[in-house]
């Protein structure tokens, strides 16, 4: 017997949220009423998938400091993209290179992977030994705390904690075993039409490991005041809501999902306003708007490196960053973990002066 065509996975991958959004859409119309000075903090991760294909490389290296030079938030800084490299496609002349780029100070590295068939042995292993080659360039290094390392994480296939199967991961315990490896947050989601997509919409929380695959399914909001207990994971997640001013499929509207991929669409004003509007950030500190967008910039990097980009860049600045209404914060995901952190710490003002709030930048000779 045949399984599920595309069409009737989209809609079962779709209940995995949509009752959710229903439920939370009056309080996120409430929430888009607050006034005063907000702060948009911007963050661009990226499943970044070289796989030692020259040209991606190449336009990497030559055309993001290009536009980055374009461009300044609110604090002088450039766009800042996280580069989350793959572990199972780890070439170190690649990191040799992208070192530049951080160096410039035009993003950071973190870890991405595929993996699959793993037990929790073989995937502590791995990923220590993974650990250890990263480190080696000045990525991901520990920080003192007995931890093997320090690092954010995006899961390859979505399949964080065993949420679609050995396939695709094997580990059912792999959110206790991130967090003993000393990784500070998890930056997979949103998975559109996925099994793997959580519930819970458009805020930061935190998963703690059930023992069960897809532990992510329930967690508590990140709260002012209440910071993380030591088994617990932040999972960063970016915006997924159905965007009713976006009606370019014509018979329907548009779902956002932060994604900017190949179709461009991402210099469309009506998606970043729509990113704004979901307010994501930390329950009491609603000035504090967190924007995640993801891509897979080595395969799409023609749209990434492109004209929308550097449109949406114009964007955000001539709008969220007129010092009145608005202020805008591009931001490594590192920095907005830290940022977050200072929030629940209770820090007030501009969160541009929390980017080193808890964790250093591996580079800077303090870890």
């Amino acid at each position: 017997m045949e399984g599920p065509g595309p069409r009737e996975r989209m809609f079962k991958y779709t209940l995995e949220w949509f009752p959710s959004y229903l439920t939370n859409l009056p309080g996120s119309f409430a929430r888009r009423q607050t006034a005063g000075l907000q702060h948009i903090i911007f963050l661009f991760v990226d499943h970044f998938e070289m796989r030692a294909i020259p040209p991606r490389l190449e336009r990497w290296m030559e055309i993001f400091p290009q536009m980055c030079s374009r461009h300044r938030d609110s604090d002088g800084h450039p766009p800042k993209h996280t580069w989350f490299y793959p572990l199972d496609g780890l070439i170190e002349s690649e990191l040799v290179e992208l070192r530049k780029l951080v160096d410039a100070g035009l993003g950071e590295i973190e870890l991405h992977w595929h993996h699959d068939h793993d037990t929790s042995e073989s995937f502590s292993r791995k990923l220590r030994d993974g650990l250890h080659i990263f480190q080696k360039h000045g990525f991901m290094k520990p920080v003192g705390n007995g931890k093997p390392g320090c690092f954010a994480f995006i899961h390859g296939n979505w399949s964080l904690d065993n949420s679609r199967g050995e396939n695709y991961c094997g580990v059912n315990n792999e959110i206790e075993l991130l967090v003993k490896a000393g990784c500070y947050a998890d930056f997979t989601f949103p998975a559109l039409f996925q099994k793997a997509q959580p519930p819970i919409l458009n805020c930061i929380y935190y998963a703690r490991e059930d023992g069960k695959p897809k532990s992510y399914k329930k967690g508590r909001i990140a709260k002012v005041g209440v910071p993380p207990a030591e088994d617990e994971l932040m999972i960063f997640l970016g915006p997924l809501t159905i965007n009713w001013t976006d009606w370019r499929f014509k018979w329907h509207p548009r779902i956002e999902d932060g994604d900017i991929n190949g179709s461009c669409s991402h210099a469309d004003p009506k998606r970043v306003d729509c990113w704004v509007k979901q307010r994501i950030g930390v329950l009491n500190r609603p000035e504090w708007i967190f924007v995640k967008v993801f891509c897979h910039g080595a395969q799409d990097h023609e749209a990434v490196l492109g004209d929308a980009t550097d449109t949406m860049f114009t964007y955000l600045e001539s709008k969220y960053n007129d010092g009145v209404n608005y202020k805008l914060h591009y931001v490594t995901s590192r920095e907005a973990y830290n940022i977050v952190r200072a929030a629940e710490a209770g820090m007030t003002g501009d969160p541009g002066e929390y980017r080193e709030f808890l964790i250093p930048n591996p580079l800077d000779g303090r870890q």
